[in-house]
């Protein structure tokens, strides 16, 4: 959903001297040549009218992958600003931070924020008086909201397993998944805004929210807001749903997988938040030890709930295990693999996984054969 390109940032330009629209020339870090950027829309108050030139003091190498962003590139101006408040890493401070977002068609914001860049900031063309900006606030926080629904349906209508049909379970989970991730960028925007609550909720798309904080506003009663900075399954989930995902939470396959998830998370905490911090992906094989969690886990619920209904698909659903069968497999061959040291328990817990995984399948095999009578 959001695209961060500070680190690869070398140098660039803003230019908001035509109101209505924004210009954006930047040098990324091993591309051949700069990408340039029209948007609609205008800077915030501080901004607006001007030319701001800006230097990162220590850009990085743009991943290979990444070098083939077109030269031009046309989308919608979200916040920009050179004076958002940010705490800064190792300080009890807040300093201002150049904070530049803007949408593209495909649905995802880009994001440049930092603390360390070098700022130049012209005299402005034109003024935008305090109406104006937040007019342009109000704006910015509608086209995000429109941005997270699109991005959310087209996550959850997205199949990773090729030809195979979605049951609507399959589709809920990925929903449910898709609304967490954002919520965690929406949060992460506004958690120290004086109104967070407000827009958080406003992005989400949480009217009920918004209508619960209106009346805690005129009655004076506390209000329980979602915004925690993470979201639970049962938090996006109605009540016949969490009931019924709750009880497969129980099945020993699935409680495996839960406590090998808590175990590996555990073991591998530094290398996490090292690869967060760095804003890369872990290495491997801990990339193929989370790729395989995130793609079982949700597979795993999603037939086991579907066991439970009158008319279940267990054709479907033991090629969709099947899958997973695989995934577990390639993931016990990379611990397995010579020249990497791994923790012993862990490789162990993988192997039992396998075998219970595989034994799920059969299950479900054995089930369509049965069905097919």
């Amino acid at each position: 959903m959001i695209f961060r390109i500070t680190d690869y940032v070398h140098y660039g330009t803003l230019d908001n001297r035509e109101r209505g629209t924004v210009r954006l020339t930047l040098q990324l870090m091993g591309m051949p040549h700069p990408v340039n950027i029209t948007l609609q829309g205008d800077c915030l108050q501080d901004l607006a009218g001007c030319v701001v030139d800006f230097r990162n003091p220590s850009p990085q190498t743009l991943p290979a992958e990444l070098t083939q962003i077109p030269e031009h590139i046309q989308g919608v101006a979200g916040d920009m600003t050179a004076s958002r408040r940010m705490p800064v890493k190792g300080r009890k401070t807040m300093e201002n931070a150049l904070y530049l977002e803007w949408f593209t068609s495909h649905h995802d914001m880009v994001l440049l924020e930092s603390t360390v860049f070098s700022i130049k900031v012209s005299l402005p063309e034109w003024i935008m008086d305090s109406c104006e900006e937040q007019a342009q606030i109000m704006a910015n926080q509608q086209m995000l909201r429109t941005q997270v629904k699109e991005w959310s349906r087209a996550y959850s209508n997205h199949q990773e397993d090729g030809s195979l049909p979605d049951h609507h379970w399959d589709k809920r989970l990925r929903e449910a998944e898709a609304i967490a991730i954002a919520y965690q960028e929406v949060f992460q925007k506004y958690r120290l805004n004086p109104s967070g609550d407000i827009r958080v909720a406003f992005v989400m798309g949480w009217d009920e929210v918004l209508d619960n904080i209106a009346q805690s506003e005129e009655t004076g009663t506390p209000c329980s807001c979602k915004s925690a900075g993470m979201l639970s399954l049962f938090d996006i989930l109605n009540e016949q749903e969490a009931r019924e995902v709750q009880s497969c939470m129980f099945h020993p396959l699935f409680q495996q997988v839960m406590e090998l998830t808590d175990l590996c998370q555990h073991r591998f905490s530094r290398e996490i938040n090292k690869a967060q911090r760095n804003r890369t992906g872990p290495p491997e094989p801990l990339n193929q030890i989370f790729y395989c969690i995130r793609y079982i886990t949700p597979r795993i619920l999603s037939c086991l709930l579907q066991e439970k209904e009158d008319a279940a698909d267990y054709c479907t659903m033991a090629a969709r295990m099947a899958l997973c069968v695989e995934q577990t497999r390639q993931t016990v061959a990379a611990l397995d693999s010579r020249g990497y040291q791994m923790d012993g328990e862990i490789a162990e817990r993988f192997s039992s996984l396998l075998e219970e995984v595989n034994s799920f399948q059969e299950s479900l095999a054995t089930q369509s054969r049965k069905s097919n009578l």
